[in-house]
C-alpha cells in the first residue's frame, strides 16, 4: 500500500485508507481535487465496504484539525492532460500523463461527536488530503439527527442512489413547519413525493409514544394535512376508511372535502374579495358596494334580536332617504324628478314603521311619524313625474327637516344606550346573495353622493356583473346562503381527521383560483385571530397540488381571481409560519409560480425538470452553492429527487419511499383506453353543457 506523507505524521490507518487525492485549488464555496493516479477506477475497495470515488453527487471529506473535518459534494469529475508554459508563454501539451479532478462544492463540517454541522468554520488548504466517507460518516451526513430527541426528530425520506445503504432524513419540524416546495415535470414523482412524506410523518407520530415511553409524557393532539387536490388524485392515498358514506356521483362545479359536498358562501367573503369577484372599479363601484354589503350584513345582525342596532341602522337609512329627497328637491324639474321622490318617500315611510315595529322602550318616537304617510300623501299631491311644484317643494323640505331632527334625537338616545358594535363590509357575518340584487340597498347607498345621478349610472354596469355572478351556475359552489363560520371551518379543518382532502378538480379553470383564494385565507384568518399564545399549537400544512394554476406572478392584464390568489398566498408565504400555517407547494412549473411564494421556501425536493426556462428560473433564488447541482436536473430517474435546504444537513440525491397508498393518476392509457368497448359519450356531455349554460343542474351530475 502507498505510504502518504498523513500517514507518516500518525495519521489513523482507516483515514489513510480512504484517502483518494489532494487539492489543487481552492475558491470561495469551491475546491479542486486532484486524484491519486491509481485512482482509476470509479469504485474502490476499503475495510468494510466498497466506496465510490467520482461519482456525481458523492461526498468526500477534506480534514483540516483533528477532529474536524469538511464535507463537500462532487458536482463534476473531469480527466485533462498536463499543461504547462514554456519561457517563450506558449502552451505546450503532455500526452504522457492525463490528471483525473474532481469539481467539489464545499458545505459544512463534521466534528468527533457534534456531528454534521452546516458551515464552515475552517477552510481546506491546499494539498489537503481527499478522504472517502465512512458509514457513519455518511450516518451523520445524510441522516439529520436532533440535538433533543424530544422536541424534533429525524423524518425519513428516501435512500441515497449513490449510497445504497444510506437513508436520507429532514428535520421533522423544520420540513413540515416552514415552506416546502416540491418540483418537477408531469410524471415525476411530485404527487408520490407528497403522499410519501405525508405519510412518513403519519408514522412517526404513530410510533411516538412507544419510543419514548421512558421519556416526559407525551400526548398526540392530531396532526391536520390539508390538501387542494387540483387533479382528484388523493383520496386513494388517504382513504376515510370504514367511516366514509357511500357519496354518489360527483357533480361538475362543486367542491367535495373527504368526499363530501362543500361550498364557501359569499358572506365569507371579506371586501377586498368581493370587490374582485364582482370586479367593482375603484372610481364609483367601490364605495357604493362596500356600503352595500356593510348595509346587508347589518341587516342579518338585526333578525338576531339586538334590536338597539338595529333601531340605529334603520335611523341610518331613514337619514340617506332624507338626503337623497333634498337631492330630488333641489332640482324639480330634472327628469323622473317626481317618480323619484314618490319612490324615496315610499321608502321612507316603510323604514319608519319597522322602527316602530323594534319596539324599543324608551326610544323618543314623536307621535307625528304614526302618521307620515297620510302626510306624504299630501305633500305630493300636484308632483307630476317630471316635476316638482314649488308648493310640494315647500311642504316637503318643511316635512324633512322636522323629521331629520327627530331622528338625530333617536340616534342619540340609541348611541347612548351603548353595546352597539360596528360592523363592516368584512365581517363574517352571514346574509343572502340574492339581497343584493335590491334596488333599496343601492338608493340608500348613494344617497350621500353628489351627482347621484350619473353614479346610478355608474354602478348599472356593477349590479349586472352581481346579477351575472350570482346565476351562473359554474360559480355555485360560492352563492349557497346557509350555514355560519363555525360549521363552514369545521368542514374546511375536517374535525378529528388528520388528512383533509379538499377535491377542487371539478371547478372551472377561472373559478380555481377564487376557491384557492379564498380557502388560505380563511385558514390563515383563522389561526391569526387566535390567542397569542396559542398561533403555534398544532400547525396545519396545506399542500397546493399543481400549483402554477393559481399562484402565478404578475402580469398585466391578468384576471382578478389569479390577483386575488396570488396576494393570499404571498401573505402565508411572507406570515404564516408565526400563525402555524406553512405551504407545501407542489408544481410542475416554478417559472409560472410567483417568485416571492417560492423565495419564501426553506426546503426543496426537485425531481426530473427538462424546460431550460424553468431551470433557469428556479436557479435564482437558490444559494450559489446549490445551482451546480441543478445541471443533473433534465436525467433525473423517476422518483429520484435533489433535496436542499435548513432541513436537511446537505444537499443530496434521493429516491422516495414509496407511499403506502399511492395517489391515483388520471393520466389517459390509450393502449388499455382504445380497446375497451366504452366510447367517450359526446351527446351527453353536450347536454349537460347546454343545461349548464342555461342555469339548470345537468342531468348527468
Amino acid at each position: 500500500m502507498r505510504k502518504t506523507k498523513n500517514h507518516a505524521m500518525g495519521k489513523s490507518l482507516s483515514q489513510d485508507d480512504r484517502e483518494v487525492g489532494r487539492i489543487v485549488g481552492v475558491s470561495n464555496y469551491q475546491v479542486t481535487v486532484l486524484l491519486h493516479s491509481e485512482n482509476r477506477s470509479q469504485v474502490r475497495a476499503i475495510p468494510h465496504q466498497t466506496a465510490l470515488v467520482t461519482q456525481v453527487d458523492g461526498y468526500l471529506l477534506f480534514p483540516v484539525t483533528p477532529g474536524e473535518s469538511v464535507v463537500g459534494i462532487i458536482v463534476g469529475a473531469y480527466e485533462n492532460e498536463a499543461v504547462h508554459a514554456d519561457r517563450r508563454g506558449a502552451m505546450a501539451l503532455h500526452l504522457a500523463k492525463p490528471r483525473r479532478v474532481l469539481k467539489v462544492n464545499l458545505l459544512g463540517q463534521l466534528r468527533d461527536g457534534n456531528g454534521f454541522e452546516q458551515g464552515i468554520s475552517s477552510y481546506p488548504n491546499l494539498d489537503n488530503a481527499a478522504v472517502l466517507p465512512s458509514l457513519d460518516d455518511l450516518q451523520s451526513i445524510l441522516n439529520y439527527q436532533p440535538k433533543d430527541g424530544f422536541t424534533d426528530t429525524s423524518l425519513p425520506i428516501g435512500m441515497s442512489p449513490v449510497y445504497r445503504r444510506s437513508p436520507v432524513a429532514a428535520s421533522f419540524n423544520d420540513l413540515l413547519g416552514r415552506h416546502l416546495g416540491i418540483i418537477g415535470n408531469t410524471g415525476s414523482g411530485k404527487s408520490w413525493s407528497v403522499a410519501s412524506i405525508v405519510q412518513a410523518a403519519l408514522l412517526e407520530l404513530d410510533q411516538r409514544p412507544q419510543e419514548q415511553a421512558d421519556g416526559p409524557a407525551c400526548t398526540v393532539c392530531g396532526p391536520k394535512v390539508i390538501v387542494l387536490d387540483v387533479n382528484g388524485e388523493y383520496e386513494s392515498a388517504f382513504p376515510l376508511g370504514e367511516e366514509s358514506a357511500e357519496q354518489g356521483q360527483r357533480r361538475l362545479n362543486h367542491i367535495y372535502v373527504d368526499g363530501a359536498d362543500f361550498s364557501l358562501p359569499l358572506w365569507l367573503f371579506n371586501l377586498p374579495e368581493i370587490i374582485r369577484y364582482f370586479e367593482a372599479s375603484q372610481a364609483s363601484q367601490v364605495p357604493v358596494l362596500e356600503r352595500v354589503v356593510s348595509t346587508v350584513r347589518e341587516n342579518t345582525v338585526w333578525q338576531t334580536g339586538k334590536d338597539l342596532r338595529q333601531c340605529l341602522l334603520i335611523v341610518e337609512r331613514c337619514e340617506a332617504f332624507i338626503r337623497a329627497l333634498a337631492d330630488a328637491l333641489g332640482n324639480p324639474t330634472a327628469a323622473y324628478c317626481g317618480d323619484k321622490a314618490t319612490e324615496l318617500y315610499d321608502h321612507l315611510d316603510a323604514a319608519l314603521k319597522q322602527i316602530r315595529d323594534v319596539g324599543v322602550g324608551g326610544l323618543p318616537y314623536p307621535n307625528d311619524l304614526g302618521e307620515f304617510n297620510q302626510i306624504a300623501g299630501a305633500d305630493l299631491q300636484g308632483v307630476k313625474p317630471h316635476s316638482i311644484p314649488p308648493a310640494a317643494t315647500s311642504a316637503i323640505s318643511a316635512r324633512l327637516v322636522r323629521l331629520a331632527s327627530a331622528l338625530d334625537e333617536m340616534r342619540k338616545f340609541l348611541v347612548a344606550e351603548g353595546g352597539i358594535a360596528g360592523v363592516t363590509a368584512d365581517s363574517p357575518i352571514p346574509f343572502d346573495p340574492r339581497e343584493l340584487l335590491k334596488d333599496e340597498y343601492f338608493l340608500s347607498a348613494t344617497s350621500g353622493f353628489r351627482g347621484r345621478e350619473r353614479i346610478q349610472e355608474y354602478i348599472a354596469t356593477l349590479r349586472l356583473r352581481i346579477n351575472r355572478q350570482l346565476t351562473d351556475r359554474r360559480l355555485s359552489a360560492f352563492g349557497a346562503a346557509g350555514g355560519d363560520l363555525a360549521s363552514t371551518v369545521r368542514a374546511m379543518t375536517g374535525g378529528d381527521r388528520r388528512v383533509v382532502v379538499v377535491d377542487c378538480s371539478l371547478l372551472a379553470h377561472d373559478v380555481l383560483p377564487f376557491f384557492c383564494a379564498i380557502f388560505a385565507r380563511i385558514l390563515l384568518d383563522l389561526r391569526a385571530h387566535a390567542d397569542p399564545l396559542g398561533r403555534t399549537q398544532q400547525p396545519f400544512v396545506l399542500v397546493l397540488e399543481e400549483a402554477h394554476n393559481y399562484l402565478k406572478p404578475r402580469r398585466e392584464g391578468e384576471p382578478f381571481g389569479l390577483a386575488l390568489a396570488r396576494d393570499a398566498f404571498e401573505r402565508i408565504a411572507k406570515e404564516g409560519r408565526k400563525y402555524g400555517l406553512s405551504l407545501l407547494i407542489a408544481s410542475q412549473r416554478p417559472s409560472d409560480i410567483s417568485a416571492t411564494v417560492l423565495s419564501q421556501c426553506a426546503n426543496f425536493l426537485v425531481h426530473r425538470i427538462q424546460n431550460p426556462e424553468d431551470i433557469d428560473y428556479f436557479a435564482k433564488i437558490l444559494p450559489l452553492g446549490s445551482r451546480d447541482l441543478l445541471d443533473q436536473l433534465p436525467v433525473l430517474a423517476p422518483g429520484d429527487g435533489l433535496v436542499m435546504g435548513s432541513g436537511f444537513n446537505v444537499p443530496a440525491r434521493v429516491t422516495i419511499r414509496s407511499p403506502q397508498a399511492p395517489p391515483s393518476s388520471r393520466t389517459p392509457k390509450p393502449w388499455t383506453a382504445w380497446c375497451c368497448p366504452e366510447s367517450f359519450d359526446a351527446e351527453q356531455s353536450m347536454t349537460n353543457w347546454v343545461e349548464e349554460a342555461a342555469g339548470r343542474e345537468p342531468e348527468g351530475s
